[in-house]
């Protein structure tokens, strides 16, 4: 059920009409939280392959939301970091993603949404034990 409820999700990210696909969405998520990542690290992070993430930095390069720098100690390490206009598209794609989440709970009474909390909170435990 949380599989359906999470691609229901997905969907509704689509329909939303944001500037930013859900892909490039989580990239840039990262890239605000971690800083500037390798195209390797990003990949991991986001279970995909360097190939694959490369498209969707690809894209973003050209909407002017990240930058590719070679490290300065091995021309072969390229990284990729976040512009001003990626930090702004970030910040407003969040603030439209909790607009979103808000609209999906808000038919759930308080009681379940505290025994939500306290689920989600045990199972992010264990993810960070692992």
């Amino acid at each position: 059920m949380f599989k359906t409820f999470l691609k229901g999700m997905a969907q509704g990210w689509n329909k939303q009409g944001f500037a930013l696909s859900l892909t490039q969405f989580k990239a840039l998520h990262f890239l605000s939280k971690e800083g500037p990542m390798m195209v390797s690290q990003l990949a991991a992070a986001l279970n995909m392959t360097p190939a694959a993430i490369t498209g969707v930095t690809d894209s973003l390069l050209a909407e002017g939301y990240v930058e590719k720098e070679r490290a300065a100690d091995d021309r072969r390490v390229v990284n990729i970091t976040l512009t001003k206009e990626g930090k702004a598209a970030i910040e407003e794609a969040h603030n439209k993603q909790k607009e979103i989440m808000g609209s999906y709970f808000s038919i759930l009474p308080d009681e379940d949404i505290a025994h939500l909390r306290r689920i989600f909170g045990v199972l992010i435990s264990e993810l960070d034990k692992k």
